[in-house]
């Protein structure tokens, strides 16, 4: 009985470990994607001059790297000027 009680103990640890390490994987994901999509976009911008190759470019960015939110935003954006 005795021995059971270490390897439990060990176990919840080795639990609590992999779960922080995940958290931190993923916010470190997140970051990475934006830095990527932020350069990404830069490239585009100074590769093609305004017009639908720099579009398309920044989309294609943007599907990559980009958020669904930020995917949505691009797809609804707005071309009137506003006075």
């Amino acid at each position: 009985m005795k021995p059971v009680i270490p390897l439990i103990i060990v176990f919840v640890v080795a639990i609590i470990i992999g779960m922080m390490g995940s958290s931190n994987y993923d916010a470190y994901v997140t970051e990475r994607d934006q830095r990527n999509l932020q350069a990404a976009v830069e490239d585009c911008k100074s590769l093609f001059s305004q017009g639908q190759e720099q579009e398309d470019c920044i989309t294609k960015s943007l599907d990559v790297f980009g958020t669904e939110y930020q995917q949505a935003q691009w797809q609804n954006r707005d071309y009137t000027l506003n006075p």
